[in-house]
């Protein structure tokens, strides 16, 4: 092979490499970009006071139960119009209910701007329950009549949509997103189903449980609590629980842990569920749970 050749292959390879290197390149900073942009709950759980949403830090105010906004987690806060409760936000503005009016408030200029009017009637009353892309999903709750309504509202179009009857999502992981399918009471389980969402709003993947409860993403894994069906009777009710970790879209499913009460009444619940712990309740007590050790500590 002469020397001309030898270059010219030489040549080939580098530019090879360099134009693999620009592919991969873009690809990683529309990841990034993606990330910088994705909406995320402001507050996805009551324990938490300050969160960090892009550069900016939001925290509730103790005694008016406004949300506040700043710069620096130090301050100065400047009090907002956002609804701490179903609040959506990308580091840029976020999305949120006011009096079943759908708002947003742009971070920067500090403005909020009335983005539509949500028909409802009773004691209907809406709130954010996920945000992707241009989709805002808004869930509509009806006391009296105990039922729940998921909406799509596509901020490109105007237009909003019913995507599914008797579903009120629960927790939001990228495009997949958990929800109960029944209006039930603080204390009883409920049919639990995952979607995947898509351009035209929702599609269902996985039912996860007729008698579930405390479905939630933490950390890009779905948890949620299952009652065994014979648990679920009046003579035994909600006396056996097991908790259980999936993937985001309920494939992959590993028991956690199982929790029986030990008196004859009573119900076992799971709650303030985390990667690495979560806390259950039973014979009236509150106790810790730890994944690794399986062990429970009585907490009071």
């Amino acid at each position: 092979m002469g020397k001309r050749q030898c270059r010219n292959i030489r040549y080939m390879f580098w530019g090879f490499c360099a134009a693999l290197v620009l592919v991969i390149c873009m690809k990683l900073d529309t990841v990034r970009t993606e990330a910088a942009t994705a909406y995320t709950k402001l507050w996805a759980d009551y324990d938490t006071r300050v969160v960090k949403n892009g550069k900016y830090y939001l925290k509730i105010d103790e005694c008016s139960q406004k949300t506040l906004i700043a710069a620096k987690k130090a301050g100065p806060y400047k009090e907002t119009p956002i609804d701490f409760y179903g609040a959506f936000a990308n580091g840029k503005q976020a999305y949120y209910v006011r009096e079943n009016v759908l708002y947003r408030y742009t971070f920067s200029s500090g403005k909020e701007k009335k983005v539509k009017k949500l028909s409802a009637s009773g004691d209907q009353k809406y709130h954010v329950s996920a945000v992707y892309g241009s989709q805002v999903f808004l869930t509509k709750t009806s006391f009296d009549q105990w039922k729940y309504w998921t909406y799509s509202y596509n901020t490109k179009s105007g237009k909003l949509k019913m995507a599914v009857r008797n579903c009120a999502i629960s927790s939001q992981n990228g495009k997949y997103v958990v929800a109960q399918n029944e209006y039930r009471s603080d204390v009883s389980p409920y049919r639990v189903t995952v979607y995947k969402i898509t351009s035209s709003g929702l599609k269902k993947v996985k039912k996860l449980g007729e008698n579930c409860h405390a479905e939630i993403y933490v950390k890009g894994k779905l948890y949620y609590a299952e009652y065994p069906d014979k648990y679920v009777r009046p003579d035994a009710y909600m006396e056996k629980v097991i908790l259980y970790r999936c993937n985001p879209d309920g494939s992959g499913r590993k028991k956690l842990g199982t929790f029986t009460r030990s008196g004859q009444s009573g119900e076992v619940m799971v709650s303030k569920i985390t990667s690495k712990y979560c806390y259950v309740y039973k014979d009236q007590r509150a106790y810790k749970y730890t994944y690794k050790t399986k062990k429970l500590k009585k907490v009071r």
